[in-house]
């Protein structure tokens, strides 16, 4: 199976450690959780699209390692289930 890009099982990830590890429960604390999900995952997707339109390949697969390990330490950070 092939790992695809979905922003909506993504935002569903997110949810699920936002509501477990945040103080506000409420659908005000989770409709304002979605908005700044969303909103970052624009603003990610348009700089690699301004990267991508500038022909930019290096710094656009560069930018992508780069954040892939970023994301990587801080899943290895998160504490396990048990």
């Amino acid at each position: 199976m092939a790992n695809t890009l979905s922003l909506r099982r993504l935002w569903l990830m997110y949810k699920r450690l936002a509501v477990t590890h945040r103080p506000d429960r409420t659908k005000r604390g989770l409709a304002i959780a979605h908005s700044a999900f969303y909103a970052g995952g624009r603003g990610v997707l348009k700089v690699l699209a301004h990267l991508l339109e500038r022909g930019d390949y290096e710094e656009l697969h560069e930018t992508i390692r780069r954040q892939g390990r970023q994301i990587e330490k801080i899943l290895r950070r998160r504490p396990r289930r048990h």
